[in-house]
């Protein structure tokens, strides 16, 4: 049923990227870590990498008895080079979490805050440094990161009493008074990093205590740079794990990756030897995908991972010659130097000279052009930068940088046919006999250029397809690094890429390609209009706050590509909207009918979203090719989860042992005391736990007798990612999972994510001093809550929220009470 199209659009052929390779895990091995002076390890803290002319660079902190800044550089964030010390100043000693950023003056500009005390600014003319101090201690807390704005404007975010504060800059090295971002983890709060998209901001920040394992990330998004970040409550924390051997991750950057188009979160974890938590930290890389506003962490992973996606096409000049893959136009002089740029140095003349090279981009694409200006001649317009999407003299776009003006110009010319001149200022500044970045992003007919990373002009030019890029000038010496493109824009990257399994797959983010190949689509056009063009429907969902497949019909299907950690069972969660009774999804791995036609429950509002899960799905390791067929009705697609999955197993504690042997004791005072589990909790909180985290649908049951009249007590189910929220914290939702307690006039649900979220209660009159029986059953995402009467359940909950936990562990919680439980026991 195909009415609900509305709009067609017409076929598009995309070009299918490349194939990625498996190579790297987490955490990462460098050379030259840093090392305590009595120890073996430390490792690289608070990682930061920056990019600059093709290659990336590698700040940590400094270990807290050495001194000296460490600098690591890369072509492919994989490969790393220990380059030394950037920094050897006094200063330095015990540097944590140094960040470098460019200034369109040509200089370097770090900020550190040695032992935390504080913050100084150290300058230089290369990122390999020397950094010299600029400034004496300017203060503002520790972990400092600069934001810099399309129109130039600098913002420093740091630390300032548990929260992260904003300050504007009218220098590097000048900073305004503080503004509060009302960012807080409900203590120490760290480690800000703030990008834009899409005319957001996005900004991410870590918390609690750095040797805490519930050190975690969350993120927020505002309109502004400097206030109203907004919490994505639905989404945190984005990175967290408490358990396993690899921890307590946080202290992100981002990055943007090779291909010019992904994203990914650099972090650190705890190091590990064995079961010792050494004093020291690793470095992590995982992908960043993208959905409007929706920022998704394929991770944390420490299975091996694709590595990250090179450019379609590069060049870093590294040869005495230019060589046959680029080919002159107009003239000019022009050659390598040092065998690490190419160069044109005739001036003199209003000609357009130019350097093309042969390989031409697909019709939507990303590029980059690094260059800078030797000297430029007397003429009134002397003009330096790139060409692209260039076929010949009748059909190109130039992007070109005018130090007389001081601004960018563009120019399109399209069958011969001057599409006119636009212009955008530059800061200023602006040295132009500096290395200056223009990107150009090309989706559709839309050409978006930034300089040196701030967003200067968008245009709409019809009829300007792919083509070659280059370098070009007119009356002016200049000379040109790295140049790179991809056939990926606007984080593409995601589509193709295969997503870690366990891990969440977006719907919209089916594999490159045309119809038939990588989906069945059974009406022209993609009729929302939106995200992606082609023959696959989308449309923005309000409610999800993301973009979803829409207006799917029975036999339409879609491909999606997974990386699966270990060979196992595992279980799907699916989430869908609609007001069909017979709607049934299928995935297919080849030619393997991995699920079978699974009912989905009509929802019934095309913006009601709620999640079905399909149990025991066999996964072998590696990478897979999945097909998500629309077996029967209509349904609209958010997206998927794959979880590792275990039947629960029967387990019965009377305690009458006089032990807790199992259970693992996270706050509070526990004991065991004739037959009976006590928690000892009257001003505080307590919580221990059992099982496995892959347990999905079970039952708990058990005695509770509360011993006093304040706070609660009850019942942990689907327990992921638990913590001591009293280890250098105090904080008492350090876990994830629901919650089902005890309080003498009712009986009642919440949500526990890192924060609390109430669900449903009860009346009830319970007193104090009696022991009262609960279960509690999950099954899928409902939840059903017994007390008293086994059979009919005081609660009867669907979360229909964006992020149910439908697997985890059991376990027993109190809350300023003290509280005897007994006879627990849990089975499928």
């Amino acid at each position: 049923m195909k009415w609900r199209k509305t709009l067609l659009l017409g076929i598009v052929t995309l070009l299918l990227f490349p194939a990625q390779t498996f190579a790297y895990s987490n955490p990462l091995s460098m050379s030259n870590s840093w090392k305590w002076a009595n120890t073996d390890f430390h490792g690289e803290g608070d990682p930061y990498i920056l990019k600059f002319n093709g290659t990336y660079y590698l700040y940590v902190s400094t270990v807290d008895d050495q001194t000296g800044i460490k600098v690591w550089s890369s072509a492919d964030l994989l490969n790393w080079t220990y380059q030394g010390l950037c920094a050897t100043d006094p200063i330095t000693k015990a540097a944590y979490a140094p960040e470098v950023f460019y200034h369109v003056d040509g200089n370097f500009y770090m900020y550190t805050s040695p032992q935390g005390g504080g913050h100084y600014v150290l300058k230089s003319s290369s990122p390999l440094g020397p950094f010299i101090p600029v400034t004496g201690n300017v203060g503002m807390g520790i972990d400092g990161s600069v934001f810099i704005d399309d129109n130039g404007q600098w913002y420093f975010y740091s630390t300032g009493s548990d929260q992260i504060t904003i300050r504007p800059m009218s220098s590097p090295t000048s900073f305004g008074a503080a503004v509060s971002s009302g960012l807080s983890m409900a203590g120490w709060t760290e480690g800000p990093t703030v990008l834009k998209r899409g005319g957001k901001y996005f900004m991410t920040y870590t918390g609690n205590h750095v040797w805490s394992t519930a050190y975690r990330v969350d993120y927020a998004v505002s309109s502004s740079p400097a206030a109203n970040y907004i919490p994505a409550a639905g989404q945190n924390p984005v990175l967290i794990d408490t358990e396993g051997a690899n921890i307590g991750l946080g202290h992100n950057s981002i990055v943007r990756g090779p291909d010019l188009d992904s994203d990914y979160m650099v972090y650190h974890s705890h190091a590990h030897q064995g079961n010792i938590r050494y004093p020291g930290r690793k470095m992590n890389l995982d992908r960043i995908a993208w959905n409007g506003d929706r920022m998704t962490v394929l991770g944390p992973t420490t299975a091996a991972q694709p590595n990250p996606d090179l450019p379609d096409f590069s060049d870093r000049f590294n040869r005495t010659g230019i060589g046959a893959s680029w080919s002159n136009v107009g003239g000019g002089t022009w050659g390598i130097y040092n065998q690490e740029l190419m160069w044109q140095d005739t001036t003199g003349s209003t000609a357009w000279y130019r350097q093309i090279t042969a390989t031409p981009t697909g019709s939507d694409y990303t590029a980059e052009f690094n260059t800078k200006q030797m000297k430029q001649g007397t003429g009134a317009n002397p003009l330096y930068g790139a060409v692209f999407s260039y076929t010949n003299e009748s059909n190109y776009g130039l992007a070109v940088l005018n130090r007389n003006l001081n601004r960018l110009e563009t120019q399109y010319v399209v069958g011969g046919v001057s599409q006119g001149w636009q212009y955008a200022s530059l800061p200023g500044g602006f040295d132009y006999t500096k290395w200056h970045q223009i990107r150009i992003e090309k989706s559709g007919a839309a050409f978006t250029v930034y300089v040196d990373g701030m967003k200067k002009q968008t245009r709409s030019v019809q009829g300007l397809g792919g083509g070659k890029v280059g370098y070009t000038t007119s009356d002016v010496h200049a000379d040109f690094g790295y140049v790179a493109f991809s056939n990926k824009v606007g984080g593409s990257s995601a589509w193709n890429a295969y997503k870690p399994v366990p891990g969440t797959i977006e719907a919209v983010h089916y594999i490159n390609g045309v119809e038939g190949t990588a989906f069945h689509d059974l009406s022209a056009g993609n009729i929302g209009g939106t995200y992606r063009a082609g023959e696959v429907d989308i449309r923005l969902s309000g409610a999800e706050g993301k973009h979803v497949v829409g207006w799917n019909q029975t036999g339409e299907w879609m491909k999606y590509r997974i990386n699966v950690a270990e060979s196992g069972m595992y279980d799907l969660d699916v989430r869908a909207a609609t007001t069909f009774s017979d709607a049934k999804f299928r995935i297919w791995d080849g030619t393997q009918d991995l699920t079978g036609a699974v009912n989905l429950k009509n929802t019934g509002d095309w913006e009601n979203w709620q999640t079905t899960s399909k149990k025991g799905i066999y996964l072998t390791a590696g990478n897979h090719e999945l097909r998500f067929e629309i077996a029967e009705g209509e349904f609209d697609f958010s997206g998927m989860v794959f979880s590792r999955s275990e039947t629960a197993s029967p387990l019965l504690d009377d305690f009458n042992d006089g032990n807790d042997n199992g259970w693992t004791r996270f706050e509070g005072n526990w004991s065991v005391t004739g037959g009976q589990y006590t928690a000892t909790a009257a001003t505080s909180f307590a919580k221990t736990t059992i099982g496995n985290d892959r347990w999905s649908d079970y039952t708990v049951e058990a005695d509770i007798k509360p011993l006093t009249s304040s706070g609660d007590s009850g019942i942990l189910v689907r327990v992921n990612n638990p913590s001591n929220g009293k280890e250098l914290a105090n904080n008492a939702d350090y876990l994830q999972g629901y919650y089902a307690f005890l309080k003498p006039d009712g009986i009642f649900l919440g949500k526990m994510n890192y924060g609390y979220t109430a669900l449903a209660n009860a009346t009830a009159t319970l007193p104090v001093n009696t022991a009262h029986h609960m279960k509690v059953v999950v099954n899928g995402t409902n939840i059903k809550i017994f007390v008293g009467d086994m059979k009919v359940p005081k609660i009867d909950y669907n979360d229909n929220s964006a992020n149910p936990f439908t697997h985890g562990k059991a376990g027993l919680r109190v809350m300023d009470n003290n509280t005897q439980f007994d006879n627990f026991q849990v089975y499928p």
